[in-house]
């Protein structure tokens, strides 16, 4: 059942932008156009530190797309929305209970959990040009936004003393959902510098880096695990792309 959920939004995604661009595609107006952006995050983990101890994060990045759409006829504001796909993680120390055992919390962290978290991302973003974008070669840029996210099954193995015990795809949760327990949100502050795509010079490339602050924590819950393993998290990231 969840499978075939998750299934069923990637395709209305990938059907939504394919259908952004193709009705795009005929009549552009100045100023409008598409992004991709892809690019490395930092995250930044917090973990109940009733059942684990020593988060620290694992390799992250984003790739996306989103529609670009003027606001007003001064070049400067923008309204964006697309879709993101980011991948991170948190390595930490927790309980393990093999079958048939008696659950002890006795706060000896003695296992590790790599944990791969991936997640869909719905983006609703304004960006505020210091330098119009009709007239100036290049522009720094101020964005801010909210994003809706939806989390897919992650990968999870733990081990101890360098041997694994268990390798598994736990459905993750929000502990406060909107609605569906994958779903929650969170609020993104950054800062950006595009060259701009002028009659004397072709081709729109940007630059951004941007942080993002998570409303709610996500969890997971196994026979094997300890619970209320709620993990908080904030990420730093570098995008670098190009509108069309």
């Amino acid at each position: 059942m969840n499978g075939t959920r998750h299934k069923t939004l990637i395709t209305l995604l990938f059907l939504l932008c394919t259908g952004i661009l193709f009705s795009q595609s005929s009549k552009k107006r100045s100023g409008n156009g598409n992004r991709i952006h892809f690019g490395p995050l930092v995250g930044f983990y917090r973990i109940n530190t009733h059942h684990a101890a020593a988060p620290s994060p694992k390799m992250s990045a984003s790739v996306g797309f989103k529609r670009e759409q003027k606001i007003g006829r001064d070049y400067r504001t923008f309204f964006l929305f697309g879709f993101d796909y980011f991948f991170h993680g948190c390595n930490f120390r927790s309980y393990y209970f093999a079958p048939d055992t008696f659950k002890i919390y006795d706060k000896n962290f003695a296992y590790n959990y790599s944990l791969f978290i991936h997640e869909l991302d719905l983006p609703l973003q304004v960006k505020y040009l210091f330098k119009r974008e009709d007239n100036s070669l290049f522009s720094p840029y101020v964005v801010a936004g909210y994003h809706l996210r939806y989390l897919l099954p992650a990968r999870l193995k733990v081990s101890q003393d360098g041997n694994e015990l268990r390798s598994d795809n736990p459905e993750l949760k929000f502990k406060t959902p909107l609605i569906l327990d994958q779903l929650n949100a969170m609020i993104s502050l950054g800062f950006g510098w595009q060259k701009n795509s002028l009659s004397s010079s072709k081709g729109s490339f940007f630059a951004e880096i941007n942080y993002r602050y998570a409303f709610s924590a996500l969890y997971f819950q196994t026979d094997y695990s300890a619970s209320s393993l709620f993990i908080n998290s904030a990420h730093l990231n570098l995008q670098l792309g190009f509108k069309f």
